[in-house]
């Protein structure tokens, strides 16, 4: 697993490494708003399966995304007004919503529902900018394991696995926050509360 430590005169450069190994099929690690996420390209078929694999998790489980903004978050799912409302008042931020998707082809790890969120993180919300497809977002850790906010505990993690990430985005120390909050809005605009993160939202 390759380690670049992000600083201000860095960012760019990360951002370009990250992006080769995105394009290429890698994994990567990198610094969000909640925690150090695990991430690779949702359009890649394969990305679902190394991700699990990396994961040491059940692959019944459908992985959440990353997306720019809303305009592209509107490419990939249904809004109904409620999902519009939420977008509108929490994004960017720490609220996942899970919402009808219009295309499975791409993954063969979905249902009829995608879980997405647009990043308030400034370098995941950059990478997502710049990369162009939806951005799998994660958390670094093993099944079972907590969220992971220190480098040295995802090196120690990691080191001791035969499936790595390829890159590891080290942003330093992240604040400890709980996971994104996560609501499902039907088509039909029935909302429902799935996780409780930080950000309180009352439905």
């Amino acid at each position: 697993m390759q380690e670049i430590i992000l600083n201000k005169n860095n960012r760019v450069q990360a951002i370009q490494k990250a992006l080769e190994v995105l394009r290429v099929g890698g994994t990567i690690v990198y610094p969000t708003e909640t925690s150090y996420g695990l991430g690779g390209d949702f359009f890649d078929a394969k990305i679902s399966e190394k991700i699990y694999q990396i994961k040491e998790r059940d692959k019944g489980r459908p992985l959440s995304v990353i997306v720019p903004d809303m305009i592209y978050a509107t490419s990939l799912v249904t809004f109904s007004e409620s999902a519009k409302r939420l977008a509108a008042e929490y994004w960017p931020g720490p609220l996942t919503l899970v919402l009808p998707y219009k295309y499975c082809e791409f993954n063969s790890h979905c249902d009829d529902y995608l879980a997405l969120r647009v990043s308030s993180h400034p370098f995941a919300a950059d990478l997502s900018l710049n990369f162009g497809n939806p951005l799998v977002a994660t958390s670094a850790n093993t099944h079972n394991s907590p969220d992971m906010y220190e480098p040295k505990s995802i090196i120690k993690q990691f080191s001791a696995l035969k499936n790595k990430p390829d890159l590891f985005i080290n942003a330093g120390e992240l604040p400890k926050q709980r996971p994104s909050t996560i609501i499902k809005v039907t088509a039909d605009n029935k909302v429902e509360i799935l996780r409780q993160g930080d950000l309180k939202i009352k439905i």
